[in-house]
């Protein structure tokens, strides 16, 4: 007994699991990129720094940095390529999966029909507005308009 429930479990959590692999990898293959960046960022600044300490003519000078910075945003720009395709993979294989296990719950017993949920464009949201249970924003206060006050030697200069 306990051992088919627990089968039973072990199946309907299958979907939980493999979504945790994924964004495990997802996560592993994203920190090593960062990495593998910052590391050749820091090997590749030491370099131009020695290179730019043994440079005579400011021209020169000039001429590595405009180098290094093109490499430099050479370097970001494939990191990023590299990252974003990552995360596009995910996303794939996250859709796919979710897909599949949305599926499954329409060939259920206990959802007999799920197609009268397919489309969500007749659904009235309307009775749905939580605006008017989110705090409204006050603006401040203006200040009070101050008037000039008269100073006590004023009387005293006018009587003069």
């Amino acid at each position: 007994m306990y051992d088919d429930m627990l089968k039973e479990m072990k199946d309907k959590m299958a979907p939980v699991v493999e979504m945790a692999e994924i964004n495990k990898k997802t996560a592993e293959t994203l920190v090593s990129l960062q990495t593998e960046y910052f590391s050749d960022f820091v090997n590749s600044s030491l370099a131009q720094v020695k290179a730019l300490t043994e440079v005579k003519e400011p021209k020169e000078a000039f001429d590595l940095q405009v180098k290094f910075f093109k490499e430099l945003e050479g370097k970001i720009s494939g990191t990023a390529e590299k990252e974003m395709a990552t995360l596009t993979d995910a996303r794939d294989q996250l859709t796919s999966l979710i897909e599949k296990s949305m599926s499954e719950i329409g060939e259920m017993p206990y959802f007999p029909d799920m197609s009268k949920f397919a489309d969500m464009s007749k659904f009235d949201f309307s009775m749905f507005d939580m605006s008017k249970y989110m705090p409204q924003a006050t603006k401040p206060k203006a200040a009070a308009k101050s008037t000039p006050r008269k100073s006590a030697s004023a009387p005293a200069a006018a009587a003069s």
